[in-house]
């Protein structure tokens, strides 16, 4: 039998992705489809979070590779 805790998993929201992110809430509700904007399915916000690159992660290495870079 599996222990208690393994029934109380559950997944992430989109909005909890965004914020982990790095992105504002609901940043990636809604798309441009041929110029109409439409809410964008789940799955897709899912795998557009899934393939984000952080951004305080992103931020924090430009801030180290400019702070380390000398050039006089």
């Amino acid at each position: 039998m599996k222990p208690e805790y393994f029934k109380k998993v559950r997944m992430l929201t989109p909005v909890e992705c965004e914020r982990l992110q790095g992105f504002p809430d609901d940043f990636t509700r809604l798309g441009n489809y041929d110029g109409q904007i439409r809410p964008i399915s789940l799955v897709q916000r899912y795998r557009l979070l899934g393939n984000a690159v952080s951004v305080p992660t992103v931020e924090a290495v430009a801030i180290r590779i400019h702070n380390n870079t000398n050039f006089d």
